[in-house]
């Protein structure tokens, strides 16, 4: 797997001319579409569309990664302590999906797409189906942080000295995060358990003294977010992802985005009932 180097991603990043609706697009429906091709050239119909739809797919990565950071830090209960974990996780990988996104990596179950040639003007990307795995993993999730740790090789040089971790894989496994997130999500008992040691150690007036998997997973996710944030405004990162969504200029919709505040629907809903009849 190739990835662009940090000049040629910043031309990649570029901003882009006025938008033209409709040319950005879901990136699986694209792609599904496409002749039997296994290259996008700069220039062409074909690696425009991927182009703008893949940095809409970036900010916008970038914006249900944080989101779900902040609703994660609601879910510090016991009871929600195992879902808190699970959302953490996504917003890792949201913010990993994104930072391979800024330097030409789009991968999901089926499809690859990498660099066969970085230089500004004149880019070449390439479209592999059914990728494998560099080291033999299984499982979409696991290929997907296989690739991810595989890429960071090159994004390394780059990456902030205080931000290393976020490259690094966690307790030196590729796919402990997807596996610690399986263990709350799939194994009633892991998830109770989890429950548990939160709810014997957990001080609320200390956020670091979040216990076991579940403060690791909080650091890992925190650097991911940063970094994928540091790359975005290094790279001078402009899509048109959230037209529509807010007035201001694009911080300010971010920000109310994240911020806003979850309408008081309790009363409203069966919650009485459930607790009233169990």
């Amino acid at each position: 797997m190739q990835l662009f180097d940090i000049s040629e991603a910043s031309h990649f990043c570029t901003p882009l001319q006025a938008h033209v609706p409709g040319v950005g697009q879901s990136l699986k429906a694209f792609h599904r579409t496409l002749p039997r091709q296994t290259r996008l050239v700069e220039g062409t119909t074909y690696f425009d569309v991927h182009r703008v739809s893949l940095l809409n797919a970036i900010e916008r990565w970038i914006l249900f990664g944080v989101a779900d950071y902040r609703r994660a830090l609601d879910m510090f209960v016991p009871s929600n302590a195992p879902w808190a974990q699970v959302t953490l996780y996504y917003s890792s990988f949201f913010a990993a999906n994104a930072i391979l996104g800024m330097f030409g990596i789009w991968l999901t179950h089926d499809r690859l797409v990498d660099v066969v040639q970085g230089t500004p003007n004149s880019q070449i990307l390439r479209i592999s189906r059914s990728p494998r795995s560099p080291n033999g993993y299984p499982g979409s999730h696991r290929i997907f942080w296989d690739f991810f740790y595989e890429g960071c090789n090159t994004i390394s040089p780059w990456v902030p000295g205080n931000l290393q971790t976020a490259v690094s894989p966690v307790n030196n496994d590729r796919v402990w995060q997807i596996e610690a997130r399986n263990d709350v999500n799939y194994d009633m008992q892991g998830a109770f358990d989890g429950a548990m040691f939160f709810s014997s150690t957990f001080n609320p007036k200390r956020l670091r003294s979040l216990p076991g998997s579940l403060g690791q997973q909080l650091d890992v996710t925190e650097n991911m977010l940063k970094l994928a944030i540091y790359f975005a405004k290094y790279l001078s990162l402009r899509s048109f992802a959230y037209e529509g969504l807010g007035t201001g200029n694009r911080s300010k919709v971010f920000r109310d985005l994240v911020t806003k505040v979850s309408p008081g629907l309790v009363t409203q809903s069966a919650l009485h009932e459930l607790l009233g009849s169990f």
